[in-house]
């Protein structure tokens, strides 16, 4: 009988703390349905969605992944998912998709808040949240430094021109960029941008130079 497992790992962040945890699901022939990584400060934060299938022993499978746990010094849960839950899982990824990118010289904790306050305000979920730029010294200049995160939406808001509004009321309220994309094919082959040289690539006006 197929089982389903989430399995969540936490911990300090070290090589091969994934290559170890896919060998045992590799060596019990578990199929990944999903998978998902990300390392904050040193701190992993794994998630992997499993089939164990028919020829899957899953005790045996789940066994080898406590004893990894111990061995590593990680924290791992494992929870089992209904096969209906997961179907409506799937159904949700039908969804359309958004990105929102939010480009400022800090990027604060209510930044962060209104704009997700709006994405839940419009039936939308966030599926992921990157930072894109570097990692900035503590005693850097905040007016030089330069801070950009990326919202990875889901869901089919009612009005759209309501959202563009309620994201630019923010930007002029903070004083930051918030860009808005339906994440669709034509996203994804854009390779030009276009923007004022001004005072944006460079710190100079050239017409008054």
């Amino acid at each position: 009988m197929n089982k389903l497992y989430l399995i969540n790992v936490s911990g300090q962040d070290r090589p091969g703390v994934t290559a170890s945890l896919t060998k045992i699901l590799s060596t019990d022939q578990a199929q990944v349905l999903d998978i998902g990584q990300a390392v904050i400060h040193d701190s992993l934060s794994l998630g992997i969605l499993v089939l164990a299938g028919n020829e899957c022993d899953a005790g045996k499978m789940l066994g080898n992944i406590e004893q990894l746990a111990r061995q590593l010094d990680i924290e791992v849960s494992v929870q089992p998912i209904a096969e209906s839950d997961y179907d409506q899982w799937v159904d949700e990824q039908e969804k359309p998709r958004h990105i929102v990118t939010v480009l400022g010289r800090v990027i604060a904790a209510e930044h962060i808040a209104r704009i997700s306050q709006e994405v839940a305000r419009h039936d939308l979920n966030i599926d992921k949240i990157n930072r894109l730029s570097g990692r900035v010294a503590l005693h850097t200049d905040q007016n030089k430094s330069k801070a950009c995160v990326e919202f990875s939406l889901r869901g089919d808001p009612a009005d759209i021109q309501a959202l563009r509004a309620d994201f630019l009321s923010i930007a002029t309220e903070f004083d930051i960029d918030i860009a808005y994309q339906e994440d669709n094919i034509y996203r994804r082959y854009r390779r030009l941008v276009v923007f004022d040289m001004d005072s944006t690539l460079i710190e100079a006006e050239v017409i008054d130079e």
